[in-house]
């Protein structure tokens, strides 16, 4: 059994195939368009991470810590 969280893009993705399913018979996700959201996804939160630092004037460690947290958090695979 895994520990990864969902992301919110995962969340919308699952949510809306059972909104279809329940309207239209039909629950499909379309992966492509779920792994561009996953990739805007972890830019946003890649982002938000660096900009924490800088307005803390602080050096992140070139993406290393924050890649780590985000593929031990919600699998990885992302970047």
């Amino acid at each position: 059994m895994s520990n990864k969280q969902q992301t919110a893009v995962e969340w919308y993705a699952i949510e809306m195939a059972n909104y279809l399913k329940d309207f239209y018979g039909d629950g499909i996700i379309n992966i492509d368009i779920l792994k561009q959201a996953k990739e805007m996804e972890w830019d946003q939160i890649n982002n938000a991470y660096l900009q924490g630092f800088n307005d803390n004037d602080c050096n992140p460690h070139e993406d290393t810590f924050n890649l780590y947290y985000y593929n031990k958090t919600y699998g990885g695979g992302e970047q």
